[in-house]
This record gives C-alpha cells, structure tokens and sequence, in this order.
C-alpha cells in the first residue's frame, strides 16, 4: 500500500471517507466559520468522490466473477477429455476402416491443449477432429460410436468459446477500472487529509472531538466495523498502537 494513504488499504478510504463526512456534519459549523470553502459544493463533491471510488472497488468483484468464469471452462475442457477418449477408442477399433490414419486423426493434439488450459489451441484442433469424425462417421458408427458424443463436444466446445470470450471482456474491463484508480482515489484521499488537518485544528481544545478526526483512530474504526451492514469487510487484525499526532501524514497543496 501507498504511504499516502497512511496505513489504510485502498478499499478502505470510501469508509474512511463516510466516517469523515459524518464528523464533518456534525461540525461544519465549526469549518465553515474556519473557511467558507466548507460550504454545500465542498460537501456534495466529496460525497461524489466517495462513490466514484465505491464503483471502481467493483474491480474486485470483476476478479470474483473471472474466478467463476474460469472455474465452469476448465470444468467443461475436462469434460471434453472424456469425451474425446471415447471417440479415441472408437477411432482406434475403426482404424483399418479410417480414410486417413488415426495417428493423424487429431484427437492427441486436441487433448493435449485441453490439459495446457489453452483455449485457441484448442479451438484450432478440434476442427480437424470434427471434421475427420464427419468424414468417417459411418466406419465410426459401426464400431459403436454414438453421434451424441460429437454432437456433446460441438455444444460444450462452443460454451468454452462463449465462457472464454466472457473472461476476455472481464479482463478488459478491469484492466480499464484499474487504470483510472489511481486518480480517484488519490482526489479522494486529498479531500480527507485536508478535512483531517483542519478537524484537529478546530477541535484541539477536545481530545476526543480531535482523536476523531486522526488516521490513527479512524483506523481502529474501520478495521472494527468489519462485516457490517453497508461496510466494507477488513480481515485485517486492529491496531492498537496508541494514537499518536506525529503519526499524521503532512501533505502540502491539498486539494479541495
């Protein structure tokens, strides 16, 4: 994780972000008597920035669903397998009877890029496979190959395409999500390291108004307010180093 966002993970500032704005409410009063940059613009755009970043944690249900998308291909590759050594031992029992030899039938390579999980390989051999079962469908059937099995394989490959071409564009998208990250969040931590500053400057006559407004302590709250409801889960153990004012970051020409 980036220094700049003190010791919080990127998915965590949309919680800092919310816990920061509900102080900021509660003792706005308090800021717009400081500056009247704290006005309704300054609160509408930080709320905006918030979910901007909400969207682009999305990234990691992208990964989830890549996870699932690949787990049902593969799933399906090694169905395929077997359905390819059925015809396989078809092939070698119709050997004498093949237009070509079943060394050459394809079924080899084809399985082999099942198992190297490799997709466009195997999208290229099955081809000749395919067309090798039509050309010898009749020597085939009479040693008891059943057209189901090709018929099987021409749907189950065509779902692997589908599923793979799936996984194509998820990736894409999330390449594109993670491109423009950086940006957002970086404008969101801006706004909540110059809320922070000026929290603890207005409240340091209260202790516990002014710890409010800490990294140190916001901590603690984020990583305590796992699993509930509208939060963000931090499996992340709490901190309880004590809270320390040198421990803020000083950040010079903050956005607002």
């Amino acid at each position: 994780m980036s220094a700049k966002y003190y010791k919080f993970r990127q998915e965590e500032l949309p919680v800092v972000g919310n816990f920061l704005l509900n102080r900021f409410k509660r003792d706005r009063v308090l800021f717009e008597g400081f500056s009247p940059e704290y006005n309704d613009e300054y609160e509408a755009s930080w709320l905006s920035q918030i979910q901007k970043v909400e969207h682009l944690n999305l990234a990691s249900h992208l990964t989830a669903d890549m996870k699932q998308i690949t787990e049902e291909m593969y799933q399906l590759m090694s169905e395929i397998v077997d359905k390819l050594d059925f015809t396989s031992a078809y092939a070698q029992r119709a050997n004498k009877t093949l237009s070509i030899k079943f060394s050459d039938f394809g079924i080899k390579e084809a399985k082999k890029e099942l198992r190297k999980k490799n997709v466009e390989g195997y999208l290229l051999r099955i081809k000749l496979v395919q067309q090798n079962v039509t050309d010898n469908l009749e020597a085939l059937k009479a040693k008891g190959y059943k057209e189901e099995i090709g018929s099987d394989i021409v749907s189950m490959t065509q779902k692997v395409k589908e599923l793979n071409e799936q996984q194509d564009e998820k990736m894409s998208e999330r390449k594109q999500l993670v491109a423009n990250n950086n940006g957002e969040f970086e404008k969101l931590w801006a706004i909540l390291s110059d809320v922070s500053r000026t929290g603890k400057l207005l409240m340091k006559k209260d202790k516990l108004k002014a710890e409010e407004y800490m990294f140190s302590h916001i901590l603690k709250k984020v990583r305590n307010i796992a699993g509930k409801k509208k939060e963000v889960a931090i499996d992340s153990p709490t901190v309880t180093e004590p809270i320390k004012e040198t421990e803020e970051p000083q950040m010079e020409n903050v956005e607002s």
